[in-house]
């Protein structure tokens, strides 16, 4: 049983609250005094449905805030009957230096940083053969990234997430210094050879440019306060004006200093989370709970 499991039922057994895993453990139904609400993945009986569908389409997100003046992440729709040319021009209005993503994909799955003509395409292509429609975005130069947790009008928690980057000692390889930042990532993933490399004194090594817990990243607690409350005050202004009782949203800030909404998860995960970050179990059963007796 995954720790996410193993809290709702927690949860539910505190609560006299009967739940049942139903479609391969993927749906969690839950009844109490003959009322019955539904967990579906980590998406909770709360938010509307079609605002859920919206945050679920980074283009259609994209486009709702970008009508209510929100600050975001400027995207554009590729659709299968693209034209060579337009996206040419939209390539090199962004210095050959693109983000290609999926507008349905999580977890930082299916999301490219491109810097080349050829790979562009391919990529496109690759994507477009299994996705009706698919972004692209201007490479931002992102130097923190942030998650807002949602609930009921209030901020639950906010962290930051770090890359996994590692300093060389001189002694231990890139594997090594991987596992030590994040074990419960690394010692399960299958590196290659390349990672056995000792780094010399000081020499950085970043395994990926994104920011996803799901890609060896970690949640970390935010040291500037005024920036905590600023992304705090820009979640809740979101969330509010869209009417979000539960998500999680993710923030950007640039090198430029610019505060960018990147999206808002309609499902809630915290998997990571519990694992690394101090406290993590108790904090996020305490917001599950809140979450399901809300529901109720």
């Amino acid at each position: 049983m995954n720790k996410f499991h193993q809290i709702i039922e927690e949860i539910c057994k505190e609560e006299q609250i009967k739940c049942k895993l139903l479609s391969k453990d993927w749906i969690y139904l839950l009844e109490k005094e003959n009322k019955i609400r539904y967990i579906a993945g980590y998406k909770f009986d709360l938010n509307g449905h079609g605002i859920g569908n919206v945050l679920d389409d980074k283009y259609a997100f994209y486009e709702v805030l970008l009508e209510k003046g929100y600050p975001t992440i400027k995207h554009h729709i590729i659709f299968r009957n693209y034209q060579k040319e337009e996206i040419e021009k939209l390539f090199s209005k962004y210095h050959e230096n693109v983000v290609i993503k999926s507008n349905t994909g999580t977890c930082g799955g299916e999301v490219f940083h491109i810097v080349d003509k050829e790979q562009l395409f391919k990529v496109i292509d690759t994507l477009l053969s299994k996705h009706f429609s698919i972004s692209l975005c201007p490479f931002y130069s992102i130097i923190y990234e942030y998650r807002v947790i949602v609930l009921d009008k209030e901020v639950k928690v906010a962290y930051q997430k770090e890359k996994a980057t590692v300093i060389g000692n001189g002694k231990s390889s890139i594997r090594t210094l991987l596992e030590e930042f994040n074990p419960f990532y690394f010692k399960e993933k299958d590196l290659d050879d390349s990672f056995n490399r000792i780094l010399k004194k000081g020499e950085r090594f970043t395994y990926s440019w994104k920011f996803n817990l799901s890609q060896g990243a970690i949640p970390i607690e935010i040291k500037d306060q005024s920036i905590k409350q600023a992304i705090s005050n820009l979640a809740l202004k979101v969330s509010n004006h869209l009417e979000i009782t539960f998500g999680s949203i993710d923030i950007i800030q640039t090198e430029e200093d610019e505060l960018l909404i990147m999206e808002v998860n309609s499902g809630v995960m915290m998997d990571r989370f519990i694992e690394l970050y101090p406290n993590g179990y108790k904090i996020a059963k305490d917001i599950y709970k809140k979450a399901i007796l809300k529901m109720f």
